[in-house]
């Protein structure tokens, strides 16, 4: 039960998305009383209503101007949150609801009765109708989230087929953070450490080129495993998208690269890795 409300509830997070959600529960609190006529209201108002000639209309707009005060009221509450829970949507439920009562269970009362009972009485009512247009008005703030996720992610793949219409590039930084080589995946062959630099071999224009860059081979490592590049040596990081052909030699193994004519050795030390990635 804790897990479930402290799970993230990404809507009520900006002014804009609180006041879509009053309006959208009172379009739906409005059509309600006035299409359905619930809980008797229609003779009750008659007695209790503080504007005779409105009544119905006057209450409408009553709780129209209460639930959006509420909800700026709130919004006041959580500014500055980035996330809101499940726990806090049960809150902001709880506080419309006693918003919405205290007025109206002091302007719509029997004399006779007292503003105790009266409240408890309006509680009840405002609770069921709150409750209502709470689940109508979430549920329209969930179809526009979606609608306006979905054209992110459009607009997100737009813009990344403006900038590289083909696919993805490796970018390859040196130690201190500063790109030095951008190649596309199919293009990178291998790479070879070199003292205190990385060898990176790849194909330019049908031909086969080398760039030298001040990095170690654990950093190209690290950054590549993720990218299709593995490990076979403490000298050499091979991409496996250009790797022709894993033989057995001796002990150990030895990769053939596409293009190329040398063979890049396998340390016993990785031997384990090629033969668990030619079981794989």
């Amino acid at each position: 039960m804790k897990k479930a409300l402290n799970r993230s509830y990404p809507l009520l997070t900006t002014f804009k998305e609180r006041m879509f959600f009053a309006a959208g529960m009172s379009l739906f609190g409005i059509l309600f009383l006035l299409l359905f006529i619930p809980f008797n209201i229609s003779e009750w108002i008659i007695y209790t209503s503080p504007v005779k000639r409105l009544q119905l209309p006057m209450l409408c707009l009553l709780c129209v101007a209460i639930l959006f005060a509420s909800q700026s009221i709130q919004y006041l509450i959580f500014k500055g949150k980035n996330e809101l829970k499940i726990y806090h949507f049960f809150f902001c439920f709880v506080f419309d609801v006693l918003f919405a009562t205290l007025p109206l269970s002091y302007l719509y009362s029997v004399p006779a009765n007292s503003y105790w009972i009266e409240f408890i009485q309006t509680l009840k009512i405002v609770a069921l109708v709150i409750a209502l247009c709470y689940l109508i008005a979430a549920l329209i703030l969930i179809i526009l989230q979606m609608h306006n996720e979905k054209e992110e992610i459009v607009s997100i793949n737009r813009d990344i087929k403006k900038k590289d219409p083909g696919m993805e590039r490796l970018n390859i930084r040196d130690e201190h953070g500063r790109l030095r080589l951008s190649v596309k995946p199919e293009d990178l062959l291998y790479f070879e450490s070199a003292d205190n630099y990385v060898i990176a071999y790849y194909r330019k224009e049908q031909r086969i080129v080398k760039e030298l860059i001040r990095t170690s081979l654990k950093n190209i490592e690290t950054e590549f495993t993720e990218k299709n590049c593995i490990r076979c040596h403490r000298s050499f990081v091979v991409n496996l998208q250009n790797v022709m052909s894993i033989k057995k030699k001796g002990r150990s193994y030895e990769i053939s690269i596409i293009g190329i004519q040398t063979t890049i050795p396998v340390s016993r030390g990785y031997v384990k890795i090629i033969e668990d990635l030619l079981i794989r």
